[in-house]
């Protein structure tokens, strides 16, 4: 059964192979005209029935050519509640749709590029799961016609990504920041959820507890003149679009909440980006901060 199992996963990977040696970002699932909001509404039926939670969706940016389903899954949960904490960065997965003059992309984060981003040297102990996942996803959702692996001309490697940062100088995963401490992670939760309900520039797309320990991964949509509609013209300009990139995650561990570098998180999103472009989103990552920081603000 385990050989049978092997094959199957080579043979959903092997329609990839074409696109790009090393890990992508991003996977085209398919090109498909309609309606965007029942595209959409036919992809969370699809989860569903695939064993897969769906905890929210929105229009990143404020862009209804853009919409972005967030979902995760019982199996992905198990597994990273036995790894470090900060796993939990992607203990949430996104899938986008796009429209463009041809059609509607739509599109997925690769678990395989962000896994090891994101899990690092922990990342063999869930690979499994997460490519069991992604063969149910391709099984249910890729036309088979449109395999794209797409979101950078780089050819990276697990290793490449388990230690990646843009260039010298530039943070690492680990280079979180922290965004405040509580006295109790009830007080960092309610002072979110407070701070949610009465902001105008920060929307909540989802929250999601990992495992039975005091770990809560959100996801922030970024509205403003200093959010998304701000920066998100400005770096996704390539042929086929990194909607799914977005939301923003916000991560509370016991009683501290912390959140991912900002050059790290826009670097890893798009790694081909130039650093003249990175000039012109200079504040950006300040700018991240300071409205994910306005949520912990007692």
């Amino acid at each position: 059964m385990k050989s049978w199992w092997i094959i199957i996963v080579a043979l959903f990977f092997a329609g990839w192979a074409h696109a790009a040696k090393g890990l992508q970002p991003y996977l085209l699932l398919d090109e498909t005209r309609g309606n965007s909001g029942e595209i959409l509404t036919e992809l969370k039926g699809g989860l569903e029935g695939e064993g897969f939670v769906v905890l929210g969706s929105y229009e990143p940016a404020e862009d209804p050519r853009r919409k972005v389903l967030t979902f995760t899954h019982p199996k992905l949960l198990e597994v990273l509640s036995g790894l470090r904490e900060t796993t939990g960065y992607f203990s949430v997965w996104r899938m986008a749709l796009t429209v463009s003059e041809t059609g509607t992309e739509i599109s997925l984060q690769n678990p395989e590029y962000w896994g090891n981003a994101y899990l690092q040297d922990e990342y063999p102990i869930a690979e499994s799961t997460f490519k069991e996942l992604l063969s149910r996803l391709l099984d249910a959702f890729s036309s088979g016609s449109s395999n794209i692996a797409f979101g950078s001309s780089q050819e990276f490697s697990a290793e490449d990504l388990r230690e990646y940062h843009y260039m010298f100088s530039m943070p690492y995963f680990e280079d979180q920041v922290e965004l405040g401490e509580f006295e109790s992670h009830d007080q960092a939760l309610e002072t979110i959820e407070k701070n949610l309900r009465n902001s105008d520039n920060c929307i909540k797309v989802f929250r999601q507890t990992i495992g039975n320990r005091e770990t809560v991964l959100y996801g922030i949509g970024l509205k403003g003149d200093t959010g998304e509609g701000h920066f998100l013209p400005i770096i996704d300009i390539a042929e086929h679009k990194h909607t799914a990139f977005l939301p923003y995650e916000l991560l509370v561990k016991g009683n501290k909440v912390y959140m991912l570098h900002g050059r790290f998180r826009i670097a890893v999103s798009f790694p081909d980006l130039t650093m003249m472009t990175f000039g012109k989103i200079m504040s950006t990552p300040g700018d991240i901060e300071a409205l994910m920081a306005s949520l912990t603000a007692n």
